[in-house]
């Protein structure tokens, strides 16, 4: 098996195992404190035990999430994706250009939420 570099969390430096799927991931603390503009926490999660994607603010209701291919949101003032990992769970990742070619994503970092535009 080849060795990969080693790798921290681009939010809070902390040492992270490599997966090549996923370079520049962030630590579940980092990605559990997701938020929008305004600073409203985000929980993401999967849709069933097969995967899929929902989020929801913390303060509403569970039953209330929305189901989506993932997120443009913020950790640490940062704009980061959130989507579902290959295998399950979620994962988060730095935001590296712009939403061109990331179909399905809801935004979270203006003033209001908007839905995808596909």
């Amino acid at each position: 098996m080849a060795d990969f570099p080693d790798h921290h969390c681009p939010g809070c430096a902390t040492p992270r195992k490599a997966f090549p799927r996923y370079p520049w991931h962030f630590c579940n603390d980092c990605r559990e404190s997701a938020c929008d503009r305004a600073g409203r926490k985000i929980i993401a999660g999967n849709v069933s035990a097969s995967g899929g994607f929902a989020w929801r603010f913390e303060e509403d209701d569970p039953a209330g999430a929305i189901t989506c291919r993932g997120v443009i949101a913020l950790i640490r003032g940062r704009p980061v994706v959130l989507r579902e990992a290959r295998f399950g769970g979620i994962v988060a990742e730095p935001l590296t250009s712009g939403p061109s070619g990331m179909s399905g994503l809801w935004d979270l970092t203006g003033d209001e939420p908007r839905p995808p535009r596909d």
